[in-house]
C-alpha cells in the first residue's frame, strides 16, 4: 500500500448497476476481504468457492467480502460470463464490476505493484490493509493447498476478534 495509514476505498457498479462503495454502512467496523479477481483467471475460479465458504461461515461474525472484477472490454458490454461464474459458483458475497484488466492500477492507486489476479486484501475492523495476498492454490497442489486455506481462515478468525476501538487507539 502506497500509504498504509490510508483505508483502502473502492466505489464500482455492481452487476446490476448499484454503486457500492467502501464507505457504505455496511462494511463498516467489519473485517472485509477485498478480492481482485476476472472470469477469465483460472485461478479465481480455483478461490471463487473458498471464499463462497469462507462468506458463509465467517459473515455472521462480521466478515464482507468484495470482489472486484476486471473483464476485457467484450466481456463488459454484456456481463454475460461474469454472471454465469457468479452463479456457477454460488456466490453471495459483494460482487463488483470494476473495468478492465489494463485498469488495475489506475482503479486501485492505493496499491503498489498490484499486477496479480487473484489478489485479496485484508481489511482490519478499522478499514486498514493489514496484509495482502496474491495467488491462490488449486486442490490439485493437496498439502499446500491445505496450508493456505488454513493460514486464510486463522488470518480471518485473528482479525475478526479484534476489537475496533482498540485498532484505533482506544477511542
Amino acid at each position: 500500500m502506497k500509504d498504509p495509514a490510508q483505508p483502502l476505498r473502492f466505489s464500482f457498479p455492481n452487476v446490476t448497476g448499484r454503486v457500492v462503495s467502501s464507505t457504505d454502512d455496511r462494511f463498516q467496523g467489519k473485517v472485509v476481504l477485498v478480492n481482485i479477481t476476472g472470469s477469465w483467471c483460472p485461478n479465481c475460479h480455483d478461490e471463487a468457492p473458498f471464499l463462497e465458504e469462507l462468506y458463509r461461515n465467517y459473515h455472521g461474525l462480521g466478515l464482507e467480502i468484495v470482489a472486484l472484477d476486471f473483464e476485457p472490454a467484450e466481456q463488459l458490454k454484456s456481463l454475460s460470463r461474469v454472471q454465469a461464474f457468479i452463479k456457477r459458483y454460488g456466490i453471495e458475497y459483494t460482487y463488483l464490476i470494476a473495468g478492465e484488466p489494463s485498469q488495475l492500477n489506475e482503479k486501485i492507486p492505493q496499491a503498489e505493484n498490484l499486477n496479480a489476479w487473484p489478489t485479496t486484501f485484508f481489511v482490519g475492523r478499522n478499514g486498514l490493509v493489514r496484509s495482502i495476498h496474491t495467488g491462490f492454490t488449486s486442490r490439485a497442489n493437496g498439502e499446500l493447498d491445505s496450508r493456505l486455506k488454513d493460514s486464510v481462515r486463522a488470518e480471518i478468525a485473528q482479525l475478526l476478534a479484534e476489537n475496533v476501538h482498540v485498532e484505533k487507539g482506544g477511542n
